[in-house]
């Protein structure tokens, strides 16, 4: 199909291969970078502001760095631009966190004889956030996911309330503190708790898991192709990948080379006790089909594409359920400018897709 369609390429399974267990600095492992043949982890909250490294062809400890001037208040994310690590402090389960934090870490100190890494902390608030009233494990202000692509960060939400995700956009510096509000927004019946992208092709995959109706859980991966940088309105692919049981608790994920990657999975104790894993991934080979479910539809910068014979079927509603705008018939893609800065619903015959205009 053509570039920025934003098609639903259907549904597949995938079992990751093991790598290995890995040992107690990688208990509660929360993110992933891929340098050389090593693998960089973190701990969430809880644990001590280091970063671990790892063999990726064993999962045997290297080596472990303390970082200066930081606060593990509650690390969940791990990306890196060609001279930086960025460590987010994003998490946010409780609810109560209004103030978030990037740590930035020059690749230059990555000395192997050295136990310090000097850290640059910057700090950024949700523009959307409600200001109180948030519960525990119920709300949709918790992020774990971030990469970094095109001198920019990226981050995912991870929406325990309504298990979609929503897209911000960091500069790499700022002055005080930041105040940044979503660009758009997605469906993906989960909890997202990572995110990496491929730098030969621009894909990018989230990490995921979702409770199913045994109670135990399930993991799951998305690749979108992200053609021409349309992010959520690219084609995608939702990859299922297992139990929790065989996977672990899936929160960090990183990609070696082209559909190529791992992903690791943080200790569960409960009445199983999992040991944290490391899993491999390669989708070289994995077949993309479109379901055809989905019409050619998608929304970039403030214009909705849609072809004209679908007008008198959809709508485009706001947060009150009202209808946002009129048609304009003969058309295949309708302005959007003049509406104000908000959340939209686009709803159709089996159909419903979220678009936040930010100006």
């Amino acid at each position: 199909m053509g570039l920025g369609q934003g098609l639903d390429l259907g549904t597949i399974t995938y079992a990751p291969p093991w790598v290995a267990n890995l040992s107690s600095p990688y208990n509660e492992t929360s993110g992933l970078v891929f340098i050389s043949d090593t693998i960089l982890s973190i701990n969430d909250s809880g644990n001590t502001p280091s970063v671990h490294a790892l063999r990726a062809s064993d999962g045997a400890h290297v080596h472990s760095w303390t970082v200066t001037n930081a606060q593990n208040q509650d690390w969940e994310a791990l990306t890196q631009s060609p001279t930086h690590l960025f460590i987010a402090d994003v998490g946010n389960n409780v609810g109560n966190r209004t103030s978030l934090a990037i740590y930035s870490i020059a690749k230059a100190e990555l000395n192997t004889n050295d136990a310090i890494l000097l850290a640059q902390k910057q700090t950024f608030k949700f523009a959307d956030q409600p200001v109180s009233g948030l519960q525990v494990n119920a709300h949709n202000y918790d992020c774990e996911a971030v990469f970094y692509w095109h001198d920019s960060l990226h981050l995912f939400s991870k929406n325990w309330q309504n298990l979609w995700t929503r897209h911000y956009v960091l500069p790499l510096t700022w002055q005080d503190t930041l105040v940044i509000s979503p660009v758009d927004s997605f469906e993906v019946n989960g909890l997202i708790t990572d995110a990496a992208i491929d730098s030969s092709n621009g894909s990018f995959y989230l990490l995921g898991y979702k409770k199913e109706l045994s109670g135990l859980y399930s993991s799951f991966m998305y690749r979108f192709l992200n053609q021409d940088d349309l992010f959520f309105a690219s084609d995608y692919q939702r990859i299922e990948l297992g139990s929790t049981l065989n996977l672990a608790q899936t929160e960090g994920i990183c990609v070696s080379g082209s559909a190529t990657g791992f992903m690791s999975g943080e200790q569960i104790v409960s009445v199983l006790t999992i040991a944290p894993k490391l899993h491999s991934f390669n989708f070289s080979n994995l077949s993309a089909v479109s379901n055809g479910k989905n019409p050619t539809i998608y929304f970039h910068i403030h214009t909705l594409y849609i072809p004209q014979e679908l007008l008198s079927e959809y709508k485009l509603l706001d947060t009150s359920g009202r209808i946002a705008t009129s048609w304009v018939e003969g058309k295949n893609h309708q302005d959007l400018t003049k509406l104000k800065p908000g959340t939209y619903y686009l709803i159709g015959p089996g159909f419903r897709r979220t678009w936040v205009k930010t100006n």
